[in-house]
């Protein structure tokens, strides 16, 4: 008899024990992002996802308001549209090279400059960005899901600033300066390959906010212009036997309708940033060459490494040894850019061991 009122009382047990109410679900108080987040303005970016503390998923995320450093939300401003270009197909730089079969895949919609991501808390920036003041800036957020909701306030560090609107070097890559035997793509020597290029020197403006438009120009040490109209400055020749593409990769590749050579220097339309979009080889990169009838080279001992902000001096310089024979080589020079803000743009590149012929 005991045992069976012991067994009913562990039965009782169960049977509660089993119709006790389950808690749904959990909401962590502190969900939080890994760090804080920098917008180059007039850039697409991302910040991390939020960090969940173990929260039941799925959750949804909710931007509430935005705080300038004073503390005044600013909701108005960020939360306002602004003209963006979005796409409506997929891109492929392969077949998409006019300006009319990309502009036929993109389309301008209001949107706001920052979002964020209901569904994992990324915080989303587009080229919007651009019409935002700087400084640095704080979200509230609302973060909810089967267990109910909280209000995370000031959760992370919005950085808003400037960019290069166009990169060139370091970011997109290095001047390269060499010698090719004339008239081929055969490789007859370095002059210098990295960073702090001595032989280059440089200069990139923004002329204006419309229209699209790139200018290239490529100058000998005295400023005297090498013209593509005339073929002083042409494409590379791609090496190997029955190369393809025949020629190394350059503006005209990534904008051939609207590409015009002038007397003083290369123009075209480019018709999205960031321009080029993708690579067609080689990174962001465009290669040319200086026929070696149009240029004399001077010749230098090697110069394997450089200082920012040193330059090659000519026939000052220690490294100066001297000239190459006329008409024996070809120069080739790469040149790395990418443009980020929509705009008009110069860029002058001069090259301190040259003299136009």
């Amino acid at each position: 008899m005991i045992f069976t009122l012991k067994a009913l009382l562990v039965l009782l047990i169960a049977v509660v024990a089993g119709c006790t109410k389950v808690d749904k679900g959990f909401l962590s108080p502190y969900v939080q992002y890994a760090s804080d987040f920098t917008v180059i303005r007039g850039r697409v970016g991302k910040s991390y996802s939020l960090v969940t503390d173990g929260s039941s998923l799925p959750i949804k995320v909710k931007l509430l308001h935005i705080y300038n450093e004073a503390g005044e939300i600013v909701d108005d401003v960020f939360k306002k549209a602004y003209p963006v270009e979005i796409w409506t197909e997929r891109y492929d730089p392969l077949v998409d090279k006019s300006y009319a079969a990309i502009k036929a895949k993109q389309k301008t919609v209001d949107l706001p400059p920052i979002t964020v991501n209901e569904s994992n808390g990324t915080i989303e920036s587009n080229a919007g960005t651009l019409y935002l003041p700087l400084g640095t800036y704080s979200l509230d957020l609302e973060v909810s899901n089967e267990a109910g909701s909280e209000v995370v306030q000031k959760i992370i560090k919005l950085k808003l600033v400037d960019g290069d609107p166009v990169e060139i070097t370091p970011q997109t890559g290095s001047f390269s300066a060499s010698l090719l035997v004339a008239g081929t793509a055969s490789g007859a020597g370095t002059l210098f390959n990295g960073n702090n290029n001595p032989f280059v020197q440089y200069s990139i403006t923004r002329t204006a906010d419309t229209p699209n438009v790139f200018v290239l120009r490529v100058e000998d040490r005295n400023g005297v212009v090498f013209s593509p109209a005339k073929g002083e400055i042409a494409k590379r020749p791609n090496s190997g036997l029955n190369p393809n593409p025949p020629f190394l990769q350059n503006l005209e590749d990534y904008a051939p309708d609207t590409f015009t050579a002038l007397d003083t220097a290369m123009v075209l339309r480019y018709p999205l940033v960031p321009f080029p979009l993708q690579s067609l080889g080689n990174g962001y990169n465009m290669y040319y060459r200086l026929p070696a009838r149009f240029v004399r080279i001077d010749n230098t001992s090697t110069w394997s490494a450089n200082a920012a902000g040193n330059f090659y001096k000519g026939t000052a310089d220690p490294h100066y040894v001297g000239i190459y024979p006329d008409n024996a080589y070809d120069y080739a020079i790469r040149i790395p850019m990418r443009i980020f803000v929509p705009g008009s743009y110069r860029l002058v590149v001069r090259l301190l061991n040259t003299t136009h012929r």
